[in-house]
């Protein structure tokens, strides 16, 4: 394997691994709140829309971003009102919105793009990259020259690290989904610390969203998401929720999306380049579930 090629699978992968890594972020504060958040898929396609949408218009990426993190938040906060208030099923709710996410963008972007399934456009800005130049290959393609996104997901992860373990607000977090009860008697609101945390998953998830529709592809195509949130799920699962292990782990489904797109270039079906990724999502989870359950039945 040629340098080359070592280099371009390793852009890849922290390419692809970004949107995974700050939407798995984004849900492991529900998670740590109570609330298995289901709604991610649609969280990150409502952001992918309104981003290209707003950076399209206004000929500018920031304003973009901020389209789809203020879109993100509104449907998280539709969603932590169904869970949190009206005490619905996270899991029904959740399916709901990602299936009314996914008509709702179709519905717009045939209104607006005169009935196309995809748009995409030389007038979409970008996300901007950290471009330095230094002439050392090991930092300019290693260290440098990626997405803004991509070192701002990493310092997310180490600070969410702190919030959640060493704050009074991490505490509350977890207390509210470990012992709701006595979170209650402490006169905090259960309800309102849940809907703290939908909102901080709804910035989270419109970063994600934002991450691959202006920097991955630069484009809005329908379902484009392909199932990511529940990749992000995923990480969120065999990690327990802990930021760090997130990085890692996003890392790791990161490098199965940059071989996914490797192998179709390659004398393989597409369709099973394009399944890996999902299937190794599975074997991971089924791993971690195995792994849990031994150490249980030693306990």
């Amino acid at each position: 394997m040629d340098m080359e090629l070592i280099t371009t699978l390793f852009r890849t992968s922290i390419r692809m691994a970004t949107p995974i890594l700050l939407a798995s972020l984004g849900g492991a504060l529900t998670y740590h709140a109570g609330i298995i958040n289901v709604a991610m898929e649609g969280l990150m396609l409502i952001s992918a829309f309104f981003s290209v949408v707003f950076s399209y218009l206004t000929g500018n990426a920031l304003y973009g971003i901020i389209a789809g993190m203020m879109a993100s938040i509104l449907i998280s906060l539709l969603y932590s009102v169904f869970v949190s208030f009206l005490k619905a099923n996270n899991f029904a709710i959740g399916f709901a919105i990602n299936i009314l996410v996914s008509s709702l963008t179709l519905f717009l972007m045939r209104i607006m793009f005169q009935g196309e399934n995809a748009f995409n456009s030389p007038d979409i800005a970008p996300i901007a990259e950290l471009k330095l130049i230094t002439g050392n290959y090991f930092l300019d393609n290693y260290i440098l020259n990626f997405s803004i996104l991509t070192y701002l997901s990493i310092l997310i992860a180490f600070v969410l690290a702190f919030i959640v373990y060493k704050t009074s607000f991490g505490l509350r977090l977890r207390v509210c989904g470990e012992m709701p009860q006595a979170l209650t008697t402490a006169g905090v609101k259960v309800g309102f610390v849940q809907l703290c945390s939908s909102v901080l998953c709804g910035v989270l998830c419109g970063l994600a969203g934002a991450q691959l529709s202006l920097y991955n592809v630069r484009m809005f195509s329908r379902e484009m998401t392909g199932g990511r949130g529940f990749v992000a799920l995923a990480a969120i699962l065999i990690s327990g929720g802990r930021p760090k292990r997130i990085l890692i782990i996003s890392l790791l489904f990161g490098v199965f999306d940059a071989l996914s797109i490797k192998l179709q270039s390659e004398k393989i079906a597409p369709q099973f380049a394009l399944m890996l990724p999902y299937v190794m999502s599975v074997v991971v989870l089924l791993l971690f579930h195995l792994k849990t359950r031994k150490r249980l039945k030693n306990a």
